[in-house]
């Protein structure tokens, strides 16, 4: 599977080049996103769910996603790997939910490589029966099949794009999640920040000194394994 980093570039650049990578793929791909400025990203259905007007006071830009799901804060403490797959892929089922499975599994099995003996992937009975909150509408807040929880506490978001040409699976693992800067932001109600930072946690927070190369090295070397 073929690694693609691009370097630093804005949040609408990077959802781009996935999109055209995708377009003019020929096999699968990893692709490292490395964005500035920070953004808050949010799927085009959920923008009317935030408060345009305080994301315009906080100096943050709103840019909408082709994947569904709630706002995101993509900043310089977010790892963020798309994974490209064409049609007909094996690991790209047409039931949507289930194609999550092996990249959750995969960032899992990562993330216990480093040390986080309790990383596992939620199944989507589970997944659904998350208790509700103040942040639930906010993709930290709430919990997807087969994304990541250490504990009772998300790692891992998940989101996709479906194109005639095959699927982004879009993963993103917070080294820390600035949970009221997000919520301010999006002018979430009161308590909103306390009930994410209860349902969140980082890779840095769970292994203090940790780099993110690191664990983005071992994200990439885990998704490429379970890819073969």
């Amino acid at each position: 599977m073929r690694v693609v980093r691009p370097g630093s570039q804005s949040v609408p650049d990077a959802l781009a080049l996935s999109l055209q990578m995708l377009a003019d793929a020929d096999g699968p791909a990893l692709v490292v996103h490395q964005v500035a400025p920070a953004a808050i990203t949010c799927g085009r259905a959920q923008l009317k769910t935030v408060d345009t007007d305080a994301i315009a006071r906080s100096g943050l830009q709103l840019v909408p996603r082709a994947s569904g799901g709630g706002p995101v804060l993509w900043d310089d403490d977010l790892i963020a790997i798309d994974v490209i797959l064409i049609h007909g892929d094996p690991r790209l089922p047409e039931d949507v939910v289930a194609a999550y499975r092996w990249v959750g599994e995969a960032v899992a099995s990562a993330l216990q490589g480093l040390g986080i003996a309790g990383a596992r992937s939620v199944p989507p009975d589970e997944a659904r029966a998350w208790p509700v909150g103040a942040s639930s509408g906010l993709c930290f807040g709430g919990l997807s099949p087969w994304e990541v929880v250490v504990g009772d506490r998300k790692v891992l978001g998940l989101s996709q794009v479906r194109k005639q040409a095959g699927a982004i699976i879009q993963v993103g693992v917070p080294m820390r999640l600035n949970a009221v800067r997000l919520l301010q932001a999006v002018g979430a109600q009161a308590g909103a920040a306390h009930d994410m930072d209860s349902r969140t946690t980082g890779v840095a927070d769970l292994i203090p000194g940790i780099s993110p190369e690191h664990v983005t090295d071992h994200l990439l070397a885990e998704l490429i394994r379970s890819a073969i």
